[in-house]
């Protein structure tokens, strides 16, 4: 197939619009990215994908390094974008310059396989669904706490690295390219609320996530991420989303409890995932020392099936304080039968559950007196 190669450098706004002529194929697949300060992962990821799709549209935000260089030689579009605090804008721009049936959304950080870039084709020839969620897979070395999406890895590979485990999100990156599917939110931005739920589809295609930039770590990410909301909030302009996402970060990073427990309240009346929600918020309630209310929001999330595993072990440790060894150590039981993946954190739990029996039977009186 024929490619046409078009490498534009230039300053532009959301509103700048770049001709290109490309091929239409019936199954092509458009490569859209964002980025910046990438120099230190972007060749992989571009030279992973560029036998398998038929353009690369790379928008830069403002890199420093030498990102720009490095993607010049795999780019269809290369262009810069002046960032104005909204990555929607940005994402919006580069689907508008793709001329491919389909696009994909990675970020300079992610890698798929050569396997999973023939299912995208396969996936591409469908008439019924406009949308795939893709799983993005973030590998992590630390499942510190009761990390309950985190998973070891058990068959390590390329793609693991020397990585110990990571979590998992689907997430919709492939779709097809139409202006009516667009990004929304200035943050974790997202297209599904553009395609019908009917068309979307769930696909085993895997998305390798790294995070290896020591100079861009997850706190400098959180911080950016947080001064967009905290903006947004104080113009009334802030989504549920938004506010979900500004208390956790209070709750994690700032420790703003009195923060968290506003914003993460607000999210909630605001009609935003109610067991992500009241999970953060009875981690704040814990962490600030209120334990009756994080006992309270813990149970209703474990009585109703909400919320993640996370759940049965806090609450269960809300219950040894309280003094109810028996209904601590029949969470813990509940939390063993469920399934935990990380063999430590499994052998943690079952070590605390068999304390705790120990500790009930020294509670009961002797028979022979």
């Amino acid at each position: 197939m024929q490619q046409h190669k078009i490498r534009i450098i230039m300053r532009c706004s959301a509103t700048d619009r770049g001709p290109f002529v490309g091929t239409n194929d019936q199954v092509g697949i458009s490569l859209c990215m964002i980025v910046r300060d990438e120099a230190h992962c972007i060749n992989s990821c571009l030279s992973a994908a560029r036998p398998h799709v038929d353009e690369i549209i790379v928008i830069d935000t403002g890199s420093l390094d030498n990102t720009i260089e490095l993607a010049e030689p795999f780019t269809d579009v290369l262009r810069q974008f002046t960032w104005i605090d909204d990555f929607s804008a940005a994402r919006n721009y580069s689907l508008q310059l793709a001329t491919q049936p389909w696009t994909l959304v990675l970020d300079a950080d992610e890698i798929l396989s050569s396997q999973d870039y023939a299912r995208l084709r396969q996936l591409a020839s469908t008439d019924s669904i406009d949308g795939f969620y893709l799983t993005q897979r973030r590998y992590v070395n630390n499942p510190e706490g009761n990390d309950a999406m985190w998973k070891p890895i058990s068959s390590p590979d390329r793609f693991s690295k020397n990585y110990k485990g990571y979590r998992e999100n689907e997430i919709l990156r492939f779709f097809r390219n139409t202006s009516a599917i667009r990004y929304s939110g200035r943050v974790h931005e997202i297209v599904d609320m553009t395609i019908t739920r009917d068309r979307i589809g769930v696909s085993e295609i895997i998305i390798h996530h790294y995070h290896e930039n020591s100079d861009n770590d997850t706190e400098q990410h959180v911080m950016r991420n947080l001064r967009i909301q905290e903006n947004l909030i104080s113009s009334n302009m802030a989504t549920s989303r938004d506010y979900l996402s500004a208390g956790a970060a209070h709750l994690s990073q700032t420790r703003r409890f009195d923060k968290a427990e506003e914003y993460l309240m607000k999210a909630f009346e605001m009609g935003a995932d109610a067991g992500s929600t009241l999970e953060a918020l009875a981690e704040t309630h814990y962490r600030n020392g209120q334990l009756q209310q994080a006992r309270t929001i813990y149970q209703n999330l474990h009585e109703s099936g909400l919320g993640s595993t996370a759940v049965l072990n806090n609450l269960s440790n809300l219950l040894i304080k309280a003094g109810d060894l028996r209904g601590s150590a029949q969470l813990l039981e509940q939390l063993l039968d469920l399934g935990i993946e990380d063999q430590t954190r499994k052998e943690r739990v079952q070590q605390n559950l068999d304390a705790l029996r120990q500790a009930i039977a020294g509670q009961q009186p002797n028979s022979d007196h």
